[in-house]
């Protein structure tokens, strides 16, 4: 009965708290592409970061995942998405939330063909030089996991005393 307790409290005892922090952004960029059309690239970028320390074995584990979303659109359809996105307020994932619920298929780029535009490549000036720049749309996702260990040192601190008694 003693082994069996025991094994319990073992394996409840290595169950850690975990904390997480999510951030949100997004970026507008006027972009002219190749065959003259002025569109909006729309980047959200999404880090969620997972935080587990191990008491136990002196250890903590985080795990970043970082997800990029470039959306090409019209001029009215990201202005439509930054004021919705304006209005819904704040949150954890209010903005990549707003992103799926407001953009549909018209509000895309599309090509000659009618098919949406999954990359393009835009007119940049520099130094009075006309440069092209390719950019590819659609989901990126990283997922980085990074395990530190504390250090363990022994400290021994003498420090003498005088013995005082007050009989």
């Amino acid at each position: 009965m003693l082994f069996a307790f025991a094994l319990v409290g073992e394996t409840h005892a290595q169950n850690f708290r975990s904390y997480q922090t999510t951030t949100e952004q997004i970026s507008y960029n006027t972009r002219t592409i190749t065959d003259g059309r002025t569109i909006v690239e729309v980047v959200v970028s999404t880090v969620v970061v997972n935080l587990t320390p191990n008491p136990v074995a002196g250890e903590s584990t985080v795990s970043t995942d970082t997800k990029t979303q470039t959306l090409f659109l019209t001029s009215a359809a990201a202005a439509d998405l930054q004021a919705a996105i304006a209005a819904a307020g704040s949150g954890d994932s209010v903005i990549s939330q707003t992103v799926d619920s407001e953009i549909e298929d018209s509000d895309k780029i599309k090509d000659t063909s009618g098919n949406n535009l999954t990359s393009i490549s835009y007119v940049e000036i520099v130094n009075g030089v006309p440069t092209f720049t390719p950019v590819t749309g659609g989901i990126a996702e990283t997922n980085n996991v990074v395990t530190t260990e504390r250090l363990d040192f022994t400290t021994i601190v003498k420090q003498v005393k005088a013995l005082v008694s007050q009989d």
